[in-house]
């Protein structure tokens, strides 16, 4: 290869290509005492199943034929809450410590979102209708879509979360540190890839500054649920393995906190409930 192909837009596509799925790829593990147990891998990323360019990009979803994805009023259950959404940098203001360990997102700092005793979001299965609420969109198998990413380009990549990574990674206080949301500047796209999987998606939206409106979704087989860019959400209750678009860190800002108990200031433990198929 001459110098000129290595300065090609081709060559410089795989080179960026490259390197955000290399960004992306992680294996977390169940959490003993306040280490890791490397012998239990509890959600790990499966390589590449897309890639998915800087724009506005047009797909179909294709879970039959394997490809994931190839080159469209219901009242919606919520549960309406006033909580103080603090950054990493605005909760170190306050004296607040966010403890984790390993993060269970891949986007460093987290804040706190304080939420009073008791807080818990209702669950229900996601369908046509009641994800326009929160701007969402459920796309059914072999439907046309396009996905809106003007800044940076992202990948779709493989995630299986093990029945056990919520219990045993994502609630340990020296694992993920809790239930956690975030917004950031790029959209998302979750698949399951198996009729075996469950688990939710926490999906918020901010109606002032001290009140917030929240559901977790489940995603059915057979269906996508399309994520707008700066959308509250939080993917760590999910079960099963499911494709997912993701970003390089590097290129992106992301705003996480983890839920807390306003009194205790402490990890919030019933926010969502445990998957039982």
């Amino acid at each position: 290869m001459t110098d000129k192909d290595k300065e090609s837009p081709a060559a410089k596509k795989r080179l960026i290509e490259k390197c955000v799925v290399a960004s992306v790829e992680f294996t977390r593990y169940a959490i003993k005492g306040k280490k890791p147990d490397h012998k239990r891998p509890v959600m790990t990323t499966h390589g590449e199943v897309a890639f998915l360019e800087k724009g506005v990009t047009n797909w179909r979803l294709d879970i039959v034929k394997k490809k994931v994805i190839a080159t469209t009023k219901t009242e919606t259950p919520l549960v309406s809450v006033k909580a103080d959404w603090y950054t990493a940098q605005h909760a170190l203001e306050k004296g607040i410590r966010a403890v984790h360990g390993s993060g269970a997102n891949t986007f460093g700092s987290l804040g706190v979102l304080l939420l009073p005793d008791d807080f818990n979001i209702p669950t229900v299965l996601a369908d046509r209708e009641n994800v326009k609420y929160y701007g969402l969109q459920l796309i059914e198998d072999q439907e046309d879509f396009a996905v809106s990413c003007g800044q940076f380009p992202i990948a779709l990549m493989r995630y299986n979360y093990a029945r056990d990574y919520k219990k045993d990674f994502l609630m340990r206080k020296w694992g993920g540190g809790g239930v956690f949301v975030e917004t950031h500047d790029f959209p998302h796209v979750h698949i399951p890839l198996s009729k075996k999987c469950g688990g939710y998606i926490v999906i918020g939206k901010r109606l002032s500054k001290r009140r917030f409106h929240f559901t977790a979704f489940q995603i059915p087989f057979g269906h996508a649920l399309y994520t707008p860019s700066g959308t509250i959400h939080g993917d760590g209750a999910l079960v099963g393995e499911y494709a997912l678009t993701v970003a390089d860190p590097a290129m992106c800002h992301a705003d996480t906190v983890l839920m807390y108990n306003k009194k205790t200031r402490s990890m919030a433990r019933r926010v969502v409930p445990d998957w039982k198929p």
